[in-house]
């Protein structure tokens, strides 16, 4: 499918278009000159919803500026002048690479003319320097040499898949010859290095960054090896109206590669956009909240009431693990589920990632909502977090629900077996990886009974922070032994555990509760890993007797 386009030249710049009546503007930026043709594979989608256009941006020349910020400020200010000059006061921006940071200065500096932004290859960039240096160094020996086309070839190979690479390999080769021609006269190997090293930098604020009021899409291809994945998610955190849209499987130039991969995770956003609605990300809502505190995003749903249960899912999962439950306690306490980090909206953990840390992220979360005494419910790795919550900050939690977790430590031989799951799960999340994973935490009758599960669980994992959730992991594995010290637990506790459960055994949540005082064990028959997912009834029943029995909750008539 090809899209007929005019070329205009504007202000001195070549520009690409189609012009479809009636349509909004949205502009195309990124330094590659449009002869390469980078464009083409979504422009056809774009057409459909705006009239599209793509500016031929001049070669860069850092050095007539004192700093990459006061560069980007200047192609910015081109790029709306060329705008302007097409006619259009009004319109939506798409920058990519160093075109996302060309739009990330127009979205600062000239909001009165954006309606909305996509941003891919759009990054917060890490205090940490030196990998990123180490990076430029190979790259400058590469363009130091003066060999353009040898670059090009590193560049396009690293930034497609190695199967479509594979696949493909003249494609690629095309590729670079249209690159070769389009930019003859007009770049040479040691522009296209002060490029690079310049949107490498820091160019906007933390501070301008939080004044941008624009919905804003921030696009990540999950294998995108620059910038990552985390410094996509930091870049969210600062830019209040912002969303991700996550492409599960594609590299850098998923726009040339798998175009419908990437309308399958934008689509709404654009769609909306066009109609002159685009969404703003919500900071706010009822039963929809997302915190943002020291730089970090917290997802939580909660049904706000005078009292407050905590609920804390498990590995991979969400707080919809807890639906059924929560709304049968709708109208009679509080309830607030927490997103784990690198799960839905919340930042993920930092690599060295402690227990400790967790608690302090926990309680930071509670904090933030007033939340002072809490009965915790935690399921696995959300239970082990519950168990280290209630050790440290004895005086907050008034009570305490185990489900399907453990107070020991692993042994060497199930840390190295959870481990190489979890580094399987970060560098190779499909929906043919997702049945096995699946196997190990449901059971086999709720599988059966709920064929479409795997499926939209598959989905909603593959837009989780992978690589963050498998510094999750590593806390779970690297987590002290607790077992010797469950007699200081002295606020009502109940532990439940699925019958059939592969992933934690039976006896070791029985064991567990004998070392309790007090501690009341329920089984769960024929539940696996997760009950309140495949047993809801009987969980929601369990738990609110429990609550009943131990006052925390009036006993209905």
């Amino acid at each position: 499918m090809t899209v007929e386009k005019k070329v205009l030249t504007v202000e001195g710049h070549k520009v690409f278009i189609t012009e479809e009546p009636g349509k909004p503007l949205m502009a195309l930026v990124r330094m590659a000159a449009g002869g390469m043709g980078l464009w083409d594979k979504i422009w056809p989608y774009l057409s459909e919803h705006f009239t599209v256009a793509s500016i031929d941006l001049p070669a860069p020349a850092l050095d007539r500026f004192a700093s990459a910020t006061e560069l980007m400020k200047h192609v910015s200010g081109n790029v709306i002048q060329v705008i302007q000059g097409l006619g259009y006061d009004q319109f939506h921006l798409f920058g990519w690479t160093g075109g996302a940071q060309v739009v990330l200065r127009c979205l600062v500096d000239y909001p009165e003319h954006i309606l909305s932004a996509v941003l891919m290859g759009a990054p917060d960039l890490p205090e940490e320097r030196r990998p990123m240096e180490k990076a430029n160094a190979v790259l400058k020996v590469i363009l130091d040499n003066g060999d353009l086309e040898l670059y090009t070839y590193y560049w396009l190979l690293t930034q497609h898949t190695p199967d479509y690479v594979e696949a493909h390999f003249d494609r690629i080769k095309a590729l670079v010859d249209a690159r070769l021609e389009a930019d003859r006269g007009r770049l040479d190997t040691q522009r296209v290095l002060k490029w690079i090293q310049a949107i490498r930098q820091k160019i906007v604020t933390d501070d301008e960054l939080a004044s941008i009021n624009t919905p804003t899409l921030l696009v990540a291809p999950a294998f995108e090896a620059f910038p990552l994945l985390a410094h996509v998610r930091r870049l969210q955190t600062k830019i209040k109206t912002s969303e991700m849209a996550i492409i599960p499987g594609g590299g850098a130039m998923v726009l040339h590669e798998a175009p419908d991969k990437f309308m399958a995770a934008t689509g709404k956003f654009l769609r909306a956009a066009a109609k002159g609605n685009p969404p703003l990300a919500k900071i706010s809502e009822k039963n929809h909240t997302t915190i943002i505190k020291n730089k970090k995003r917290v997802g939580v749903i909660e049904n706000r009431e005078d009292e407050a249960i905590v609920f804390l899912h498990g590995w991979l999962m969400s707080p919809q693990m807890w639906a059924q439950t929560m709304n049968a306690l709708k109208g009679r306490t509080r309830c607030v589920a927490l997103w784990q980090p690198g799960h839905g909206t919340s930042t993920a953990a930092d690599h060295g990632f402690t227990m400790k840390q967790w608690v302090e992220w926990l309680i930071a979360a509670l904090d933030e909502m007033n939340v002072k005494r809490f009965l915790l419910v935690g399921h696995s790795m959300g239970g082990m977090l519950t168990l280290a919550t209630a050790l440290e900050y004895p005086e907050r939690v008034k009570g305490v629900v185990l489900v399907s977790t453990q107070d020991e430590a692993w042994e060497k031989e199930k840390q190295e077996e959870f481990l190489q799951a979890v580094d399987t799960v970060a560098a190779a999340w499909s929906a043919d990886l997702a049945p096995q994973v699946a196997g190990f935490l449901m059971g086999e009758n709720f599988l059966k009974r709920q064929p479409a599960w795997v499926g939209t669980w598959s989905n909603e994992v593959a837009g989780y922070d992978l690589p963050g959730i498998a510094n999750l992991g590593r806390t779970i594995c690297q987590r002290e032994d607790l077992s010797k010290r469950m007699h200081e637990i002295n606020v009502p506790v109940l532990v439940v555990h699925g019958t059939v459960d592969d992933a934690i055994d039976l006896k070791i949540g029985r064991e567990m509760a004998r070392r309790i005082p007090g501690a009341r064990f329920e089984e769960m028959p024929g539940a696996a890993h997760c009950p309140p997912l495949e047993v809801p009834e009987v969980f929601t029943e369990k738990f609110i007797g429990f609550l009943e029995e131990a006052g925390f909750l009036k006993k209905e008539n």
